[in-house]
């Protein structure tokens, strides 16, 4: 049976190709004026969830490049003040080297006037934030890394306390990348390592070995105690022979020599370890007697025995202090005396079997002073607080010149990994700028719009869309004759 086309077959298919060509004509304009081949997962399924997990690895690339940029600017802040402390460092050296060669203590004080200024330099250096963090605080990085107060006692250095953290913070970049940001002040800025002590004095003493717990600086103070006579020579300790007598140590370290010339004991003369010999009378209760290396002694000669010639061992005790006599051991004359800081608990081994004298000993314990510590002794000895003589002087300052070296080792192998660390994340940050743009272009070839295509299709779309409605306008407009025809 032949089948017949009517006017509503026409009408329905004039109908659906006009939305077929308007529909590939408005997609096309969509895509032209949006810059996209699609915008719903419905309409590409598949290159859809290309693009977003494209779209996914791109946020994590910027967000990898912000944590690169922050890390970058903060060890950036980091090398900045440790180049600073490095100047610093080169500028104390030089001031040592001008007060070694100094002749006045006006020089030497200006000189030590700088060096204050640099210490104060240091502290800022020591404390400086960046975006509100402590750079040196390591992990503690939200408080000040380093505390300063003055020394406890006279001649002792700062008292500088680290409250960081020994634990460098770290900032990761993607699952496997670690970078140290916020670094270890006390490792940067701190002691170098104990070395043998040294003792600056003449009173005989000297380290007894072993290892000290002292640290920075200390005085040990040599005082006598009693002094006693062996024999039956008479001759007892004078009224101010506690207070003043000068001379330390066992029985047979000193001799008294003693000549009575009256014969009965009356008067005569003594004398100290081969020194000049002091006349001495039987009414002389507070007799000073010096010795040949300048020691002195004071005796009672008011009961020395009638006929009396000969030599008199003395055993003259004494007593060690390193806090300023808050306590106090009796001297033993061994090899190894452990005398204790009562405020601290710390302590330093002492041979005292060669005293001979009291006084005052000055403590150095190097390496166990940070680079503060180190700075302030500089100043200190610059103005020669200890009255040290010109050889002692020059060596301390020598000695402070050897310390500033290390703790400039130090901060260069710290600044050498800081320096490393940067190189890594500007590579990084190129590689990171590599794959954003690799990740940029596979997006683009997969969403947007090839415009030459789109346009092509375009141009179709419509010239279809408008033969279609020719086409339809001429159907529609057949007389009968035609259409029965």
């Amino acid at each position: 049976m032949n089948s017949r086309v009517t006017a509503s077959t026409f009408t329905r298919n004039a109908i659906h190709f006009t939305s077929l060509h308007s529909s590939k004509l408005l997609k096309a304009q969509q895509q032209i004026t949006s810059g996209l081949q699609f915008e719903l997962p419905s309409e590409e399924p598949i290159a859809y969830r290309q693009v977003r997990s494209l779209e996914t690895r791109f946020v994590e690339l910027q967000a990898d490049k912000t944590v690169i940029n922050r890390a970058t600017s903060t060890l950036n802040a980091s090398v900045s003040q440790i180049q600073d402390m490095t100047d610093l460092i080169r500028q104390s050296r030089t001031l040592i080297q001008q007060g070694i060669q100094a002749l006045d203590s006006d020089e030497r004080n200006a000189l030590a006037t700088e060096i204050d200024a640099l210490l104060a330099q240091a502290k800022t250096i020591g404390i400086a934030q960046f975006n509100g963090s402590y750079l040196f605080g390591g992990t503690r990085s939200g408080e000040p890394p380093f505390t300063f107060s003055e020394p406890l006692r006279e001649n002792g250095l700062i008292e500088v306390t680290y409250g960081g953290s020994h634990q460098r913070s770290q900032t990761h970049i993607g699952d496997s990348i670690s970078i140290d940001t916020y670094y270890d002040g006390s490792a940067i800025f701190g002691k170098s390592g104990r070395q043998s002590p040294v003792i600056i004095g003449s009173t005989g003493a000297a380290h007894g070995g072993g290892t000290d717990t002292l640290v920075g600086r200390a005085t040990l103070q040599v005082r006598h105690d009693t002094t006693t006579f062996s024999g039956a020579s008479g001759v007892v300790a004078g009224t101010d022979s506690a207070a003043l007598d000068t001379i330390l140590g066992p029985p047979g370290a000193h001799q008294l020599t003693i000549v009575d010339t009256s014969g009965d004991g009356s008067f005569g003369t003594v004398s100290l370890n081969g020194g000049d010999p002091v006349p001495y009378s039987n009414t002389d209760t507070n007799l000073r007697v010096d010795g040949l290396f300048g020691q002195t002694i004071y005796l009672d000669t008011t009961s020395i025995s009638a006929g009396f010639n000969g030599t008199v061992d003395i055993d003259s005790s004494g007593t060690l202090s390193v806090d300023d006599g808050a306590s106090t051991i009796p001297i033993d004359f061994s090899s190894s005396q452990l005398v204790s800081d009562a405020d601290s608990g710390r302590f330093v081994r002492i041979d005292s079997s060669n005293i001979d004298s009291v006084g005052d000993d000055f403590l150095e314990f190097p390496g166990t002073s940070d680079l503060f510590q180190i700075l302030h002794a500089t100043a200190a000895d610059l103005r020669n607080n200890r009255q040290l003589n010109g050889a002692q002087y020059a060596e301390s300052l020598n000695r402070r010149m050897d310390e500033l070296d290390k703790a400039s080792a130090k901060i260069f192998s710290v600044m050498g990994e800081q320096s490393t660390s940067l190189k890594t994340m500007e590579t990084m940050e190129y590689r990171v700028d590599d794959l954003m743009l690799s990740v940029e272009s596979s997006i683009g070839e997969l969403q947007a719009t090839d415009f030459p295509d789109a346009v092509l299709r375009l141009e179709n779309s419509q010239t279809l869309l408008q033969y279609t409605y020719a086409v339809t306008a001429n159907i529609n407009s057949l007389g009968l004759l035609e259409f029965l025809r």
